[in-house]
């Protein structure tokens, strides 16, 4: 693999490492403030970092001669890009974090769930007429099985349990419309406008149903700020980068590692979190041997055969 090829996977590897590290910064956070509250706040930070970096973007290929106005087809995909991604966006956070909140104990746990939408996206492309390898759909019941062992505990499957499931059905969707938009618009711009759409829906969401205190903002401050500057402003726009530069089985791959890290980081940085039982850590053996069989490009025998007639 050249430099070049090697630049997608890495921005992806990175955007994976801080997305597990903010499942604790998440579960922090939710301590002092309510689903809607963190996001609101995360989002419009994220946003108005990353209208800086625009600017600044902007401003050096313009001294350097270099700006190229945009299309006209350009500006159609980041406009509905924007409000689409956004839309799913603030659905999917939103979500994670009430189920972090519900499972206050456990991110590493929700970090393995919301990765089934590595599994989830097949499924969509049932209905989007992009059928998958055969292996890919028995990777999803064996993914199934695992949630159900990662969930079903001696209570059964929890609220915040089913909250982060629908999160991931939710950044399936997002993802998919990623691919589609990504090469189309800037990535920066693309990012900065979906944290605005999703920021302002959250703080809509946030003056209907929660009591949102300064104070109890300002106590969660570190969370809020590193979910918004790195988790959302940094890491959401090297996804959009290097999934621009990566095939989208190897950055669903990559970006699935991110339980991996976050599981790490919670029993590293959390203490008092109970580290997984047996049937939990099986679940999530499982989940992830699924995730990473199922960007498997397998060939199949049929295909073997066509290839073997080929090289006669």
């Amino acid at each position: 693999m050249d430099r070049q090829k090697a630049v997608g996977p890495l921005l992806l590897l990175v955007t994976a490492f801080i997305w597990g590290t903010a499942f604790v910064a998440q579960d922090i956070g939710a301590a002092h403030v309510d689903g809607f509250t963190f996001q609101a706040a995360r989002n419009l930070l994220g946003a108005a970092t990353l209208f800086v970096v625009w600017l600044v973007k902007d401003g050096i290929a313009k001294r350097r001669g270099s700006y190229m106005p945009p299309s006209k087809a350009s500006k159609r995909y980041l406009l509905w890009g924007s409000l689409g991604c956004g839309v799913l966006l603030c659905v999917a956070m939103v979500l994670q974090q009430y189920g972090i909140t519900n499972n206050v104990t456990s991110p590493g746990k929700d970090a393995f769930i919301t990765a089934l939408y590595i599994v989830f996206v097949p499924i969509i492309g049932l209905f989007t007429g992009k059928r998958s390898q055969p292996h890919v759909y028995v990777c999803v019941v064996v993914a199934l099985l695992g949630l159900w062992m990662l969930c079903m505990g001696g209570s059964g499957i929890s609220v915040g349990d089913v909250q982060v499931i629908l999160c991931s059905v939710a950044f399936s969707f997002h993802i998919a419309l990623v691919d589609h938009v990504a090469p189309h618009v800037d990535g920066v711009k693309l990012s900065c406008l979906q944290f605005l759409v999703a920021g302002v829906l959250s703080a809509i969401g946030m003056l209907i149903v929660e009591q949102p205190s300064l104070t109890a903002i300002l106590a969660a401050w570190f969370p809020i700020c590193y979910a918004g500057i790195f988790s959302a402003a940094v890491a959401y726009t090297l996804q959009i980068l290097g999934q621009a530069r990566t095939q989208p089985t190897v950055a669903c791959l990559i970006m699935s590692l991110e339980a991996v890290f976050a599981v790490a980081c919670s029993m590293l940085l959390l203490p008092g979190v109970p580290h997984p039982t047996a049937r939990e850590w099986i679940g999530m053996v499982l989940i992830l041997a699924a995730i990473i069989v199922s960007q498997l490009p397998l060939r199949y025998g049929k295909k073997k055969a066509e290839k073997s007639k080929t090289d006669t």
